[in-house]
């Protein structure tokens, strides 16, 4: 069960981070180079797909997480993280305390970042909803940004974490 449950925790980072790259290396350009109609049409329909499977993905990410610490015999327990004994190196394993504590307040504020940038979209959107007189907002595709980096910095934290 333990396996089943990591590989889903694992293909779920690949759909999250694999959609934020494709969408600021591939989606964004290519909708950069059609006139501006074109380009929210494009934007907000590709938007409005992944939006749901990547909220779903983050969802699941953050119960297979929790997961992996009910199923394995980890250097932690549900109830040290709950407890917040999993961030003192006196009462863990001092790496785990380190890195862990890293992991969860990248998560954190990658999800506090993508909320502010969809609800930004969103209302952007709604402001506008002939598609080629919506405006670009600058912070919310900042936060997507940023959210995509820290996406990346989770990953390595991630192996750092399994792999010392």
């Amino acid at each position: 069960m333990y396996q089943l449950n990591v590989f889903i925790h694992v293909a779920m980072a690949a759909l999250w981070v694999g959609g934020l790259i494709y969408t600021a290396a591939v989606a964004v350009p290519f909708a950069l180079t059609h006139a501006p109609d074109e380009r929210q049409q494009i934007l907000r329909g590709l938007a409005r797909r992944f939006r749901r499977l990547g909220w779903s993905a983050m969802v699941i990410l953050i119960l297979t997480g929790l997961g992996n610490l009910w199923l394995r015999p980890a250097p932690i327990s549900p109830a040290q993280l709950f407890s917040g004994e999993a961030f003192d190196a006196q009462k863990v394993d001092p790496f785990i305390a380190e890195w862990l504590g890293w992991k969860l307040a990248l998560v954190l504020l990658i999800i506090v970042l993508m909320l502010y940038h969809d609800i930004t979209s969103i209302r952007a959107a709604r402001e506008h909803p002939s598609p080629g007189s919506a405006p670009g907002r600058r912070s919310g595709s900042l936060a997507a940004a940023l959210a995509t980096l820290l996406s990346i910095a989770v990953l390595y934290l991630s192996v750092r974490l399994v792999r010392g």
